[in-house]
């Protein structure tokens, strides 16, 4: 087991010069360059590169999370490909928040980048318990306070308060040599948070008044008319479920979502119920958030989990990992009674206090059946509109904030293409004409100098996948196979040949797997052998043993065309030739 731990996959070497389709790749004087490694046409890894002259800064460093069709996937990292031949320019990543999505990707990405980080206090706690769980060093991970200023080569960051889901999140003033950039990652106006972390917009509207050349602002809630509610409103929402819930109440949520768990925490309290934690990911961020005085939390309140069977359900309440339904899950595992302390039955409520995120839809509404079917009591959102409450600003908070900042351009970011274009007519009706809202892919970059802003050709980038303890070592062509394989199985064709004579010894054996049951299947079998013995006919033995491999081809070909003729699938065809 020590070493599992141990063990540091590399990245694996095709993904180490990108292509570049950038008109020019040796800046002009006095150009900046901003490319989005991620979080831009997707809600998820977010990861932008700001480039002046011998200098770098990079913002984020986050996670996606796979869809339905990469199976097996755990992680989806941004392709750092581009920054491979200038780790000596990077002077830093600086985090806006910390939330997955922003913090994520820093285990995986930050031992070949080797640069410093830069964050408020919860944030690099954060950080640090997953450099922790990691093996990794901490010396590089510098706390900043919100009036703290950090040069950078050629650029200089301040920071300014936001509200989020999330303590400690900032948006960013990047002070560059063509003038003034604000990134403004996931915000939202709260004038009464429940952690206090009232929104700066003092602070943004004098570096506003000063004059901001560029701002990229998160875009995802654009379609939503008026205000984000309040986080304040949840506590009153967690209250009302419990007084309805005869069994144990558990409460799924993101797990860095710490002023949730505060509302939780309350709730529990008041109730008289005993308060578990239940995942790894949630029980990391608890212990941080309360060792550093984010989370109020009265003394015997919290047991292990190993103590909830000590007590009656109604006097538990059990704050989980898994509200995007993730297979692995500590929900899912207890949904499907696998898990060691946690288990459900009738008299029971489940709390989804998170809306799925993109490409999380199908696997939470299974989750909700299963649990249902269980004979749980279930709330989501579409029952009870107020579980959860978005941490990203709806049209009015984004309007407010244009027009505090008043950017010559505007880059919408931490959305999907129909957000960035919803964003888009948004802002021209707030007078910014096309040309100044520049919409992004990923890999797309826009040269920035004091006479404005353009998008200016693109770099090649690719999803890199997170597989257990590999780093980039699944590709498309892997994540097609394993797509065949659930879809319509394998079958594997085994041919024995004299490895002296080449002669082919005895019947070609044919073993199906996820495309056919065998002993129902064996008039089938039988004649996708004939098939395999025609090609097989059609080369002499010698042929046979000097070119294997083009044998091996034409029986896949000839076998795929029968198959889809007969049943109309096509299941992996898996040749195997046996010397004896």
């Amino acid at each position: 087991m020590s070493n599992i731990k141990q063990f540091k996959p590399k990245m694996i070497e095709r993904f180490a010069k990108p292509n570049l389709n950038y008109t020019k790749d040796v800046l002009p004087s006095g150009t900046l360059k901003l490319i989005p490694l991620g979080g831009v046409g997707d809600v998820t890894k977010n990861m932008y590169v700001y480039e002046y002259g011998d200098d770098i800064v990079i913002i984020d460093c986050g996670v996606g999370f796979p869809d339905e069709g990469m199976l097996g996937i755990d992680l989806v990292i941004p392709d750092i490909s581009y920054l491979r031949d200038k780790k000596s320019k990077i002077r830093g990543i600086i985090i806006t928040h910390g939330h997955d999505d922003h913090i994520g990707g820093l285990p995986y990405l930050w031992p070949e980048l080797d640069v410093p980080i830069y964050s408020q206090r919860l944030t690099c706690g954060m950080i640090k318990a997953k450099f922790t769980e990691h093996n990794l060093p901490k010396d590089k991970i510098h706390e900043l306070k919100i009036t703290d200023t950090v040069r950078l080569g050629g650029f200089s960051a301040s920071f300014y308060r936001v509200s989020h889901s999330v303590p400690d999140s900032t948006g960013i003033v990047l002070r560059t040599p063509v003038g003034t950039i604000i990134h403004q990652s996931d915000f939202k106006i709260d004038w009464t948070p429940v952690n206090g972390q009232v929104p700066d917009v003092a602070t943004i509207a004098k570096v506003g008044s000063e004059g901001v050349l560029l701002m990229t602002i998160d875009c995802l809630r654009v379609e939503k008319q008026g205000y984000t509610l309040s986080e304040r409103t949840i506590e009153p929402t967690f209250a009302e479920v419990e007084q309805k819930t005869s069994g144990k109440i558990l409460i799924t949520m993101t797990s860095s979502n710490v002023t949730r768990v505060q509302q939780a925490i309350n709730v529990a309290n008041k109730s008289g119920r005993k308060l578990a934690l239940a995942g790894r990911s949630l029980e990391s961020n608890f212990q941080v958030a309360r060792d550093l005085g984010y989370l109020e939390v009265p003394s015997g309140l919290v047991i292990a989990q190993e103590e909830i069977r000590r007590f009656p359900p109604e006097k538990l309440m059990i704050l989980i990992a898994g509200s995007q339904g993730q297979p692995g899950s500590a929900l899912s595992r207890a949904a499907n009674g696998d898990h060691k302390a946690v288990f459900l039955g009738k008299g029971d409520s489940v709390v989804f206090s998170a809306d799925p995120i993109p490409s999380t839809e199908s696997a939470q509404s299974a989750l909700i059946d299963t649990l249902t079917e269980k004979g749980c009591n279930v709330y989501y959102s579409a029952l009870t509109s107020d579980l959860h409450v978005s941490g990203h600003a709806a049209q009015e908070e984004l309007k407010l904030m244009l027009n505090l900042a008043k950017p010559k351009y505007v880059v919408p970011i931490g959305g999907t293409f129909r957000h960035m274009k919803a964003f888009d007519t948004m802002a021209q009706s707030l007078g910014f004409k096309p040309e100044e809202v520049l919409l992004l892919k990923n890999g797309d970059v826009i040269d920035v100098n004091k006479k404005g802003a353009v998008v200016n050709g693109s770099i090649e980038v690719h999803n890199v996948y997170v597989d257990g303890l590999g780093v980039g070592d699944i590709g498309q062509v892997v994540l097609r196979d394993r797509q065949v394989l659930a879809e319509d199985g394998v079958v594997v064709v085994v041919v024995s040949i004299d490895k002296k004579t080449g002669n082919i010894i005895g019947e070609p054996d044919l073993v199906s797997r996820g495309f056919v049951y065998e002993k129902a299947s064996e008039d089938l079998l039988e004649a996708a052998r004939s098939v395999v013995k025609s090609c097989l006919k059609d080369h002499s033995k010698e042929q046979i043993s000097v070119d294997w491999r083009y044998i091996r081809r034409n029986i896949e070909e000839n076998l795929e065309k029968f198959f889809y003729q007969e049943m109309n699938r096509k299941p992996m065809i898996l040749p195997v030739v046996v010397d004896l």
